[in-house]
């Protein structure tokens, strides 16, 4: 996964017109780190699969369909994965603070759609909410919220 992301960055260093990648490579970097979250136990629960597909058709106002080609598209490109630096690093460049912390609110939202937070889940969006300089404030908020989202 992090070559398919390693590439896109690439391309967009490359390319004269950055626009044309900018909102794929978003919805990628979101994807990735949310099937990070999703797989980190070594399997993906269909309420998990579930949780991904609404929360990127919310966000990014995408088909079920669309979602779901992102996510398979990440699901298969994490065997490639070697370190979190590459995505932290692209969300530290593109995402303001608020959609940093929407990102983490989904990355909780995906841990608590199986009903179980697992120690690696929780250890993975800690990780990743420090490598994007989150405060710790808002970090235990979008845990808050994605838990009370979780029992309405």
């Amino acid at each position: 996964m992090l070559q398919q992301i390693r590439k896109l960055f690439e391309q967009i260093g490359n390319s004269a017109d950055v626009e044309m990648h900018d909102e794929k490579d978003v919805r990628m970097i979101s994807a990735a780190l949310l099937v990070e979250v999703a797989t980190v136990d070594q399997k993906l629960d269909p309420r998990e699969r579930n949780t991904l597909i609404e929360l990127l058709c919310q966000h990014y106002a995408l088909s079920s369909h669309a979602a779901a080609e992102i996510i398979d598209e990440a699901i298969e490109q994490r065997e490639r994965a070697t370190s979190l630096f590459e995505f932290t690093q692209a969300v530290n460049d593109q995402f303001s603070e608020r959609d940093k912390y929407l990102l983490v609110r989904q990355m909780w939202q995906v841990a608590f759609s199986d009903d179980v937070i697992e120690a690696f889940e929780e250890h993975l969006i800690r990780r990743v909410s420090e490598l994007i300089y989150l405060p710790h404030g808002l970090f235990t908020r979008a845990r808050a919220e994605a838990r009370d989202m979780r029992s309405s």
